[in-house]
């Protein structure tokens, strides 16, 4: 049987151990403290580990997986480091969008695509820098 995670533990961001420029964009995006799915979820990703979790629209989920995924990347190396995949074409913007502002200080680059896009297009963008 599968629960929702509401609870909270009254933890920090601070205490995930973060790189300073990208909690430097979670509180510019105005983000003071972990929702519970973040709380429950970032330690356990951050760790190696998969996490399957499930929570209410706007509870934070795309901040659970995208601070671990941006904490992971290293802007040293010249080469994709990570894909999120998601269901539509909405959900693909406002993740791209949230990882954006979450990493503008992290000298990384944040890409989106989607279908019905110019392909080539897109694969040139990827071959950029």
């Amino acid at each position: 049987m599968f629960q929702d995670v509401t609870d909270t533990r009254g933890n920090e961001f601070e205490e995930f151990c973060l790189k300073r420029e990208l909690l430097m964009g979670i509180f510019e995006k105005g983000w003071e403290k972990p929702s519970p799915i973040q709380e429950a979820s970032i330690p356990i990703a951050l760790s190696g580990k998969d996490v399957l979790a499930r929570a209410k629209n706007g509870t934070g989920k795309t901040g659970a997986y995208s601070i671990p995924v941006l904490e992971q990347v290293d802007p040293k190396k010249d080469f994709i480091q990570a894909l999120v995949i998601v269901p539509t074409r909405e959900l693909a913007l406002q993740t791209s969008q949230i990882c954006i502002e979450l990493a503008k200080h992290m000298d990384i680059k944040i890409m989106v695509t989607t279908g019905g896009t110019n392909l080539r297009d897109d694969i040139m963008r990827i071959y950029q820098k």
